[in-house]
């Protein structure tokens, strides 16, 4: 699955608007509505918190929506019309961004709670990781955005810093604050190991997918789950307390660069490289969601 960053909301909906075949109107950040005929320019355009309003159609929305809307196509394909037309200016981004910081409160958790909306359970079975196991681990966190003025439903998995690594069904990733997550053999998150050996996961749908592919509730070992290669240094004197680790990190530059990091680390000990098992794809959960022998209706017993 392609990773589609929040930046994405980012690209200016004046740029997108000319693009579309849209003008401006009379009156300030006024355009005309490119989804419909009007003699009148209807569409307000917020340049801050780069949000659009059609005064006369009563609806609005990011610049996804507004794509999605006038060319009636999908989410992904509205991503990739943004994608095509280009790159913005350094100084149109700085623009944007000092604009954004200044004016935009950030999202905060309003609840957090045991994953139970069919959006999410639409996406655990995407992702081939069945219920039972998801509720060991993840949470499912209701987010407002002040900017927006909406609720978003995330997948939320708890780290070290008691902070949340979070994944969202339309590829997006973010986090409340940056940490590794250290769980032991019986599935608790802290930094005693409980075994000699000590596997490395580059994110929790990794994690998820081996013990889906062990047939286990519990890891048999101690674990670490990065939450993104550039918190290796968090994890290094966790990392260091094992004689051996097996690591399945990413097949891409920055997983071969996590490896030797760690082999690095852990220096004259055993060092495998879990990698090879899924050479042919991406990563674990990629190749997991290929299989054709798991699905997200199995039941995992508590430990193999």
């Amino acid at each position: 699955m392609q990773r589609i960053g929040n930046e994405i909301y980012d690209y200016p909906l004046d740029k997108i608007l000319v693009s579309l075949g849209s003008q401006r109107g009379v009156g300030k950040n006024m355009w005309y509505s490119p989804f419909r005929k009007e003699n009148n320019a209807s569409l307000h355009v917020d340049p801050k918190k780069n949000l659009w309003y059609d005064q006369g159609a009563g609806i609005g929305g990011q610049n996804v929506d507004l794509i999605k809307r006038t060319l009636h196509c999908s989410f992904k394909e509205a991503v990739r019309y943004i994608q095509n037309l280009g790159p913005i200016s350094a100084e149109e981004m700085a623009v944007r961004k000092s604009r954004t910081v200044s004016s935009s409160p950030k999202s905060a958790i309003n609840k957090v709670r045991p994953i139970q909306s069919n959006y999410l359970m639409r996406y655990l079975d995407a992702r081939k990781i069945p219920i039972g196991l998801a509720r060991e681990y993840l949470k499912e966190l209701i987010l407002f955005d002040p900017a927006r003025r909406m609720n978003f439903t995330w997948i939320g998995f708890p780290n070290n810093a008691r902070e949340w690594a979070m994944s969202h069904p339309e590829g997006y990733k973010r986090t409340t604050r940056a940490d590794v997550t250290t769980i032991n053999t019986e599935g608790k998150i802290t930094l005693e190991p409980s075994s000699k050996n000590v596997q490395v996961f580059e994110g929790f749908w990794d994690f998820l997918s081996w013990q889906v592919m062990q047939g286990a509730v519990k890891p048999n070992c101690d674990t670490v789950v990065l939450n993104s290669v550039n918190n290796l240094s968090k994890a290094e004197a966790y990392i260091k307390a094992h004689e051996s680790a097996n690591c399945f990190l990413d097949n891409d530059e920055a997983g071969r660069n996590c490896l030797r990091a760690v082999k690095d680390l852990l220096k004259d000990k055993k060092v495998t490289d879990m990698s090879e098992l899924y050479h042919q794809h991406k990563d674990l959960n990629e190749m997991l969601q290929a299989s054709r022998g798991y699905n997200a209706g199995m039941h995992l017993s508590p430990r193999m």
